[in-house]
């Protein structure tokens, strides 16, 4: 079993600098960004896990914390105890589950609508997650019925589902909602490809085009 580290970090949404002290778990690469995952208290002071890009941390070398040191935190020190610290295992696992590096957010259903000519070229029989497939326009409602449990939420897609063409090709799958990387890839597929679930995202892109669109008109 390893140790503890501690290092400092730097937070770019308020630019500053906080101190982490964390068990480190796995690295990963995700769109030319290498990740130091680990498990402790993250940079908002909440207690899970999180994903660190190794090109903030700021420290000159990292400091090694052996197990018993009173700078841990009390709830890691009490899953060391336990014998209960997770493991990259766990991590891979989690990473099947649903599409994005951030596995430790939970998983929301995303339904996809494709130009024909442009999921041919660019997303059929290409590799993005084991849970992202093609559906058939049909089944559709079926998929929204048994998974969505808000009502509303359950009546807008179906809604959006009724007003858009079975000519047109559809995929689903689960991802972390939340995950830059996931939402990256799904902005590089406007305006080919449209999100229809979850309706978070959906909303925030339609946002986003609309103050895109604003700059080219001023």
């Amino acid at each position: 079993m390893g140790g503890v580290i501690k290092f400092k970090y730097w937070i770019a949404s308020s630019e500053k600098q906080v101190e982490i002290i964390v068990y480190p778990v796995g690295l990963h690469y995700a769109r030319r960004a290498k990740y130091l995952t680990a498990f402790g208290t993250d940079p908002f002071g909440k207690f899970g896990w999180h994903n660190y890009r190794l090109d903030r941390i700021v420290s000159g070398q990292l400091t090694i914390l052996k197990w018993g040191n009173s700078q841990i935190p009390k709830k890691l020190s009490k899953l060391c105890e336990k014998e209960k610290l997770l493991t990259v295992e766990y991590m891979e696992q989690e990473l099947e589950k649903a599409w994005g590096f951030n596995f430790y957010l939970p998983p929301n259903l995303l339904i996809m609508r494709f130009e024909s000519k442009f999921a041919r070229w660019y997303v059929d029989d290409t590799v993005r997650h084991p849970t992202f497939q093609p559906i058939k326009y049909q089944n559709l409602s079926k998929l929204v019925q048994k998974e969505i449990k808000n009502p509303q939420e359950k009546q807008q897609l179906l809604n959006i589902i009724k007003a858009r063409s079975p000519q047109d090709v559809y995929y689903y799958g689960w991802i972390r909602n939340g995950d830059i990387n996931v939402l990256m890839r799904l902005i590089d597929w406007r305006p080919k490809g449209e999100v229809i679930a979850p309706i978070s995202i959906r909303e925030k892109l339609i946002l986003e085009a609309e103050q895109e669109l604003a700059n080219y008109h001023r």
